[in-house]
């Protein structure tokens, strides 16, 4: 009984452990049944509802201290998410309402299940032109494209895909992000102009507004450049030292005074949307001088299941025709929309630790609820959950300030937005993707490893050339190229050793990691190689197994062809420090494996001092260094497998290593 309720407190039952010390049979209880009710009984235990609702933790500790700070950055953050949104709904190929009706609900449901305290989540550029792209069939395919995605993410959540994101490198990323934001600012040259194009594509985009640049509205151009310059110059209000601010100092004008600037630079985005739109409604006339954004739909949108059929042109589209026409975004979108959820997290982080599972569980679940209101894709903000740090917020109860700060706008304010210009959204938006293009990173890359480089070139042109979907995956495609490459022709150091008294000398083979079947076939032309030309044939070959911890079929049978290899030509071949799980592996297909635990007792192994004469004839006339190593070689990555008698026994090239 005691065994029995200790277990139930662990959220666990052993039932098993129970039947045995009664006496019964000990075998575990099978069935499906059992297995359901095993796995429920873990996921209800207070832990594990503690980590998927995180609210119940920083509920716990909420204090009077950390309003002040969590109202303030939701009030900043609101500023600046509601002209983000309404232009992001237009670069979604939507009108601007979509885009609050994406902005509020991931505020709520990050304020339940989010981990971190500044992550901000909603619409994003990204997330936008990839809609934009996937959603030609309008409103309706974009709530639906975000219902899948969320089920999609969803499920990568509850499954740890997350893990996946891990191949995926820093380049690639970087070249993903410029390009994107690239397209994103190319998109917006139509508004900017005021031009009425359908264009498709960022070169196809250049082509037609460089064409019809006689057809440009002047006063849209005039106000979308002086927008632009003024967001730039109040970004940089905050970053400015002024004299007349004394950042030590508590009095009351000069906090007034901090204030002021940092709500001037970090709420530049409504300030400068506001202004134009005054502008705009005292011009306003028979003759406009600007491009509006027109009609805004008032209030919330009903809840409703996203539709998963449509009418249109007296013909009924079902879910399957809605899913090919979308295509390979059905995947696409919610793979980025969790990379840059990740990515985010990872990036103020700080070295703290976060649950990457969790992150990804509540960018579903926020993703599925919003659906539910008119919602398109989103996902983690990395522009807006900077703001959100910098203001100073204390827990992800900011996000509910943000999001009623949304649900307000969407109740009151849709009037005004109709005089919103749309240049003046363009300049925003140009504005907001700017910081995007990752060129810092081409100087570190070239001082580190430069054959980086070429993941982030090759990610960053096909981005722009074939779309942002294909350019990831084939960005993707040559970085695991390169990395199964270096698996498969890892670095073989190969160094000769003089003989001493207690051995004649031998030469020593040091493979840089484990042998894997991608591997063998160079790890043992290496090895071949060694014992032809620096043993001639005679001189015993010992492999340094240290850095070996892994070895599967195909490279154990490489290895047995090896180890026959030697015994035909009366060879010594020595495997020291041989791991006893890779050493189960090689001896299951071959048990005439010479094995030395450690260097210290190789000398027992090698003491016949049959090898000293060989030696010194192969070596004549080189320089001893050292007294021990004699000559040092490493076997580059480079070899042809093309002969037909053994593909196995390849050529490799050696060079001198110094």
């Amino acid at each position: 009984m005691l065994l029995s309720s200790q277990c139930t407190r662990d959220g666990a039952v052993y039932r098993s452990t129970v039947v045995a010390l009664e006496g019964d049979d000990p075998r575990p209880p099978g069935g499906l049944a059992f297995m359901l009710k095993n796995k429920l009984g873990r996921c209800l235990t207070r832990k594990t509802l503690h980590r998927r609702l995180p609210c119940l933790t920083w509920m716990r500790s909420y204090s009077s201290d950390c309003i002040p700070g969590d109202l303030l950055a939701g009030f900043t953050v609101g500023l600046m998410i509601i002209p983000q949104a309404l232009a992001y709904g237009i670069v979604a190929g939507l009108t601007p309402n979509y885009g609050l009706y994406s902005a509020f609900c991931g505020c709520l449901v990050y304020f339940l299940l989010g981990s971190t305290m500044e992550l901000n989540l909603g619409p994003t550029a990204i997330m936008a032109l990839m809609t934009m792209q996937y959603s030609q069939g309008g409103p309706e395919y974009a709530v639906l494209l975000c219902f899948t995605s969320g089920v999609i993410e969803l499920l990568a959540g509850i499954i740890n895909l997350g893990f996946l994101i891990n191949f995926i490198s820093q380049p690639v990323i970087s070249g993903f992000t410029s390009a994107a934001a690239i397209t994103i600012a190319s998109s917006q040259l139509k508004p900017l102009f005021g031009l009425k194009l359908e264009t498709r594509g960022l070169i196809d985009t250049w082509v037609k507004v460089c064409s019809n640049l006689h057809e440009l509205r002047w006063q849209d151009l005039t106000l979308g450049l002086a927008c632009i310059v003024v967001l730039v110059c109040m970004k940089k209000v905050g970053a400015v030292r002024w004299p007349c601010v004394d950042r030590s100092s508590r009095a009351v004008g000069q906090r007034i005074l901090r204030q002021t600037i940092f709500f001037t630079s970090v709420g530049r985005n409504a300030v400068v949307v506001i202004v134009a739109s005054v502008i705009a409604f005292l011009l306003d006339g028979d003759d406009q001088p600007f491009t509006l954004t027109g009609f805004v739909e008032p209030g919330i949108r009903p809840f409703a299941l996203p539709p998963f059929s449509i009418e249109a042109n007296n013909q009924t589209i079902t879910f399957t025709d809605i899913m090919s026409d979308v295509g390979v975004g059905v995947v696409m979108i919610p793979f980025i929309a969790i990379l840059d959820q990740i990515a985010v997290v990872s990036a103020f982080a700080k070295g703290r630790t976060f649950d990457a599972t969790q992150e990804i569980i509540a960018l579903g679940v926020a993703t599925i609820a919003g659906s539910f209101f008119g919602s398109m894709p989103i996902t983690g903000s990395l522009s807006r959950t900077a703001v959100n740090l910098s203001s100073g917020v204390r827990t992800p109860a900011g996000g509910l300030v943000t999001g009623v700060m949304v649900l307000l706008a969407l109740t009151f304010l849709t009037p005004c937005f109709a005089f919103i210009p749309k240049a003046t959204l363009a300049a925003v938006i140009i504005c907001a993707v700017l910081h995007m293009v990752d060129y810092e990173v081409l100087l570190p890359l070239w001082r580190s490893k430069r054959i980086d480089l070429v993941p982030l070139s090759v990610t960053f042109v096909a981005c722009l050339v074939w779309g942002l979907e294909w350019g990831i995956l084939v960005g993707i495609g040559v970085n695991l190229s390169m990395l199964l490459y270096s698996i498969a022709t890892p670095t073989v150091k190969v160094t000769t050793v003089l003989p001493n008294k207690q051995h004649g000398g031998y030469v020593l083979v040091t493979p840089s990691h484990g042998v894997s079947y991608p591997s063998t076939s160079h790890i043992r032309a290496a090895v071949r190689k060694a014992g032809l030309r620096q043993a001639g044939g005679s001189l015993p070959i010992v492999i340094d197994c240290t850095f070996i911890d892994m070895a599967d079929y195909t490279s154990a049978k490489g290895i047995k062809g090896m180890i026959e290899d030697f015994q035909r030509r009366g060879q010594v071949l020595v495997f020291v420090g041989l791991k006893p799980r890779v050493m189960e592996t090689i001896s299951a297909l071959h048990e005439g494996v010479t094995v030395c635990p450690c260097f210290e007792q190789l000398d027992e192994i090698l003491a016949d001092g049959q090898t000293e004469e060989t030696l010194g004839a192969l070596n004549g006339g080189e320089r001893n260094v050292g007294g021990v190593v004699l000559s040092s070689m490493i076997a580059t990555p480079t070899s042809d497998t093309s002969e037909a008698a053994n593909p196995l026994l390849s050529t490799t090239t050696f060079h001198e290593h110094k």
